[in-house]
């Protein structure tokens, strides 16, 4: 598992702007394309991610994107991580310190489901039925956010 690269031109435009309306990236993206810049945002809170969250970050960052890149075309997708989000980099594991996850690791046939407790440099802590394990970020083959009823 990689960590994720939070740097980067788009990143250094958009991160502020985003962490100003009160979320954290989580995924972002950026295309050129014939048709102009594509860029994709997945966007976290504590609070949750509601539509009209992803609306008004949607046009603060594309009018932001507008400018810095000189053009009107660019276009924005933004969205929520949802209920079952693959977690694709070790960066995002820090985000999803105190929810549910589930993790496949090397040499497993069995997920470990618990909650994530700690994310480190080189592994995360899940406690999962009175036990804590520490999986190296090396060993995880898959990971997803677990959906659960308490949250809901």
């Amino acid at each position: 598992m990689e960590f994720a690269n939070k740097s980067g031109k788009y990143y250094e435009i958009l991160a502020p702007v985003v962490e100003g309306l009160g979320f954290r990236i989580v995924e972002l993206s950026a295309n050129n394309r014939q048709d102009g810049l594509h860029i994709a945002l997945v966007l976290y809170s504590e609070n949750g991610v509601t539509v009209n969250d992803c609306e008004r970050v949607h046009r603060v960052a594309a009018a932001r994107m507008e400018v810095a890149s000189d053009s009107r075309d660019v276009y924005f997708e933004v969205s929520s991580p949802g209920v079952n989000r693959n977690i694709k980099s070790a960066d995002e594991f820090a985000i999803f310190v105190g929810k549910r996850v589930k993790v496949l690791s090397e040499g497993e046939s069995e997920w470990t489901v618990g909650e994530l407790v700690a994310a480190g440099n080189d592994d995360i802590t899940v406690f999962s039925e009175k036990t804590e394990r520490k999986i190296p970020y090396s060993l995880i083959r898959k990971a997803k956010l677990e959906f659960s009823w308490e949250e809901a």
